[in-house]
């Protein structure tokens, strides 16, 4: 994992050394010049963030649909009584 995280760095490294060009953004009005570079961490950054923003919104939505049907089975067994197995363990010997 270390050695991949190495890799990563110097692919970045090595990227960065050769986008040292200046580029310029426009949009709308607003006009930004900088480093390739940075222009495209920035952008990757940016996708990352969002990326991980939808996941942890679908993660959530699916944690709160289990959440849901858990409560919604206990409340369907309070409703029916104890079931079969909880039945033959009230009896006892």
């Amino acid at each position: 994992m270390l050695f991949l995280a190495v890799l990563i760095v110097a692919a970045a490294v090595i990227f960065s050394y050769q986008n040292l060009a200046i580029v310029t953004l426009s949009f709308v009005t607003w006009h930004f010049s900088a480093s390739l570079a940075i222009v495209v961490f920035l952008a990757v950054l940016a996708g990352m963030l969002i990326m991980g923003f939808l996941w942890m919104g679908a993660s959530f939505k699916k944690s709160m649909k289990k959440k849901r049907a858990k409560h919604s089975d206990a409340t369907t067994a309070d409703r029916n009584g104890p079931s079969v197995k909880d039945k033959n363990a009230v009896k006892g010997p």
